[in-house]
């Protein structure tokens, strides 16, 4: 019962599907896509959907971290990702809101950080960092691709500390962080950990109970961005 995941490089959904599969065991190759032209390869390969992740297993294309984690279940019960409807809850705060919160905002930094775009493509599979010589060609395209508004950008900066009061509060109630790692756990901590990776958060972060919950779920996330964001956004 193979299975086939497609992501793409730094992508915390991605990464949250693929500690999916490890936490249940089941044997998987990875596939990295380079980020933007997902959406066009994606519908090539028959899955309905232009973003990532996708997985193929037990002779289905599933879409998306939800899908995949019930998908996972399906297959293999024990031990289970969905665990309750306050565990849903929470898993699509983190999927819907919290995930583009933390993608927007790293969107905007990389475009702001030219060479955090080369960290992001650490581990990739097959390796996309073989396409380091050619960054500074292709880095202006994807970068238009990934812009952001710095509206939109200081209102995500600006979101994260509530966002994070929230996965606090999870854990306080035990919705995530318990003994048996839920699907919410793999959505929330993945946003969080991508959030440590900017020089200016990291240590905020840590020093909370979500820093110490994303580290336990997702102890390695490639990439790092410098010291781009205004002060004033994160004060």
């Amino acid at each position: 019962m193979p299975a086939t995941l497609i992501g793409v490089p730094g992508s915390h959904p991605s990464l949250a599907a693929e500690l999916m599969l490890r936490h249940k065991g089941v044997p998987y190759t990875r596939y990295d896509l380079p980020n933007i032209s997902h959406r066009a390869i994606l519908p090539l390969l028959r899955y309905r959907s232009t973003t990532v992740p996708v997985m193929r297993i037990d002779g289905r294309r599933v879409i998306g971290t939800r899908r995949i984690a019930r998908a996972l279940d399906a297959v293999r019960p024990t031990p289970p990702l969905v665990a309750g409807a306050a565990m849903e809850r929470a898993e699509a705060w983190a999927d819907d809101s919290l995930q583009d919160t933390v993608r927007r905002l790293t969107r905007w930094a990389v475009v702001h950080d030219p060479p955090a775009m080369a960290g992001f493509l650490a581990g990739a599979r097959p390796p996309v960092s073989a396409l380091a010589p050619v960054l500074p060609v292709v880095r202006p395209v994807v970068a238009l691709q990934m812009r952001v508004p710095d509206a939109a950008a200081q209102a995500c900066a600006q979101a994260l500390p509530a966002a994070l009061d929230r996965v606090d509060a999870l854990l306080a109630e035990g919705v995530i962080g318990g003994e048996q790692v839920n699907a919410a756990d793999f959505q929330v901590a993945t946003s969080v950990r991508l959030a440590m990776c900017f020089d200016q958060l990291r240590e905020r972060i840590a020093a909370r109970p979500a820093g110490a919950h994303a580290l336990r779920v997702c102890p390695d996330f490639p990439g790092r961005v410098r010291a781009v964001v205004p002060g004033e956004w994160l004060a």
